[in-house]
């Protein structure tokens, strides 16, 4: 049977803000300001579509109603079968007006959830409780209660949360006060590094008649990998060029020509050398370029008398100034293994009198630059990767945690910073890997027990249930 339509049973659009309006009010009122923390999930495209990592950048202010706490009385911690697990529960009442106004657009603005932008919270964000330092979980988002339909519309959401117990979770919102409860816990190992980088050195010396620049007209297309440069001979007494060229991708998919680098500009030319650039298997062309000749004063063959060590990023390479109607040489260094191996031309220079001298830049991101909680770290030799903890800089001392292998003692452990993009990278002096030291208690026997207990079965690995 159909309601009286005289009789309204739902509140009009005006009534229902107003109602909303004084929920909100209440809230700010005899609230607290909590901080609301989106999961963002890493990797959902495994075999089941499961999460298998999950973290938290993003924090937003919200203002939340405790409607109650259960479990903060004196069976406050229990000690179970599977460890000290805490019992408190709170069921936080917020106003889904404000989360809609507040959050929903910025989440969809910014993205970077792994999911659809909610609309509202999701089982599995957290909630920072501020006057307990605690991270609560929501388990569970009730749409009707406490207001069920008041005037035909609900006006709050109800969040029931349990204490966060961390797993593999990365905790990173830029927030102190959540970062640092986070930055020891699990396991986490302990780095003693150094910066112990070493500058290299290199000279040269003048040639006439060399090659001074091989400039690119048309950069070509169709390229699969860097052509063969082939350089023809002076023609008098004299030596031949030498030079590779290097190749980017384009807008086509295919790849183009980017410049020419000279590992030796020759001497003895006359007239510009004719230049053959032939593709190694035979795909791409196009090419139109033109040659330099410096008749006086080419930088010649540049020679590394000291290869230095612990470079993450090639070194800049500084000539001599040209003197006034010539130009400066332009060098770059090829690096293998951290070292300087060789430094090449993209410039000769010519107008020289003087040699020039070469001057390679300091391995300085070598032992230099601060290492920030959450910064991926990885190891040059082994490709380690995990997730800095902590950083003193006046001992030299790095904790991480969520270790991919095992990083190898001697090699650079680097980190890029993610606003600045500085590369930060040390060298490892040594690594322990035993965290059972770390905040023990000092009435407590749990190394005792360990003791007496690899006698009868070992324990001492990490995972006591995986492989060795």
């Amino acid at each position: 049977m159909a309601l009286n339509n005289y009789f309204r049973a739902t509140g009009a659009r005006n009534e229902q803000d107003l109602a909303q309006s004084l929920v909100d009010e209440h809230i700010k009122m005899h609230g607290i300001e909590f901080v609301y923390m989106p999961r963002s999930f890493v990797n959902t495209k495994t075999v089941m579509r499961e999460v298998s990592s999950s973290k938290f950048e993003k924090s937003f202010p919200l203002e939340g109603y405790i409607e109650n706490y259960e479990g903060f009385g004196d069976q406050y911690n229990l000690l179970t079968k599977f460890g000290v697990r805490s019992t408190a529960e709170m069921q936080i009442t917020i106003s889904q007006a404000r989360f809609g106004e507040l959050i929903t657009p910025v989440l969809q603005r910014e993205g970077g959830l792994g999911i659809s932008t909610p609309v509202r919270p999701l089982e599995g964000d957290l909630i920072y409780f501020p006057l307990g330092d605690i991270l609560f979980e929501i388990k569970h988002v009730k749409h009707t209660a406490p207001t069920f339909y008041a005037l035909g519309k609900n006006y709050c959401y109800v969040l029931e949360c349990e204490m966060f117990e961390l797993g593999d979770e990365k905790i990173e919102t830029g927030i102190g006060e959540i970062d640092n409860d986070f930055a020891t816990l699990g396991y986490n190992v302990t780095m003693s590094l150094s910066g112990v980088g070493t500058t290299a050195t290199a000279q040269t010396s003048l040639v006439n008649g060399g090659i001074h620049k091989i400039k690119i007209f048309n950069e070509g297309t169709g390229f699969t990998q860097d052509p063969t440069v082939l350089i023809s001979k002076p023609n008098g007494t004299g030596r031949r060029a030498t030079a590779v060229a290097i190749t980017t991708a384009n807008s086509q998919g295919s790849r183009s020509l980017q410049e020419f680098r000279l590992t030796d500009p020759g001497y003895g030319y006359t007239t510009a050398p004719s230049i053959s650039i032939t593709p190694v298997d035979g795909q791409g062309g196009g090419v139109s370029i033109g040659v330099g000749i410096a008749t006086v004063g080419a930088v010649g063959i540049i020679t590394v008398t000291a290869k230095g060590s612990d470079y993450v990023v090639p070194p800049t390479i500084t000539f001599t100034a040209a003197p006034s109607g010539g130009v400066t040489a332009i060098g770059t260094a090829i690096l293998v293994d951290g070292q300087v191996d060789r430094i090449i031309t993209t410039n000769a220079g010519y107008g020289y009198t003087l040699t020039p001298t070469v001057t390679v830049g300091a391995a300085g991101t070598v032992g230099i630059g601060t290492f920030k909680y959450g910064m991926i770290l990885t190891g040059k030799a082994s490709s380690t990767t995990a997730y800095a903890t902590s950083w003193d800089a006046t001992t030299g001392t790095l904790t991480a945690k969520d270790l991919t292998g095992k990083f190898s003692v001697g090699e650079l452990i680097v980190g890029t910073a993610k606003t600045t993009g500085e590369t930060i990278a040390y060298r490892l002096n040594s690594i322990d890997y035993n965290d059972d030291e770390t905040n023990l208690d000092s009435y407590g026997d749990n190394v005792s027990f360990q003791s007496e207990g690899d006698a009868i079965l070992d324990f001492t690995e990490k995972n006591p249930f995986g492989e060795a």
